[in-house]
């Protein structure tokens, strides 16, 4: 029998996924980081008119749901979309979505 996308195994890390996703201001992040690339705290958010401590804040959720990835170098943490996680999550909800009788 074929394991569901959405059982209880992975169902904390869909959660954090989706949650990850949910909010306009992380999705604007990850647009950024998606044209821009490797970006740090500092260049992320001079893109935006909040404060560092914000975009700290969404890029913590974002690391914690796995969609971006980073690198400390010296004083500096870098960050970047981890574009594969991005689209290994999706395509599985998709399809387990597609699954469900209609």
């Amino acid at each position: 029998m074929n394991q569901s996308y959405l059982d209880s195994n992975n169902m904390g890390k869909t959660t954090r996924f989706l949650n990850g996703l949910s909010d306009p201001m992380r999705l604007q992040i990850l647009s950024i980081l998606g044209k821009k690339g490797r970006m740090n705290v500092g260049e992320i958010s001079s893109n935006f008119k909040i404060s560092r401590p914000a975009i700290s804040h969404h890029l913590r959720i974002l690391k914690d749901a796995g969609i971006v990835q980073y690198e400390k170098t010296g004083q500096e943490v870098y960050y970047w979309m981890d574009q594969d996680y991005i689209v290994y999550h999706l395509r599985n909800l998709a399809n387990e979505m597609s699954s469900f009788s209609k």
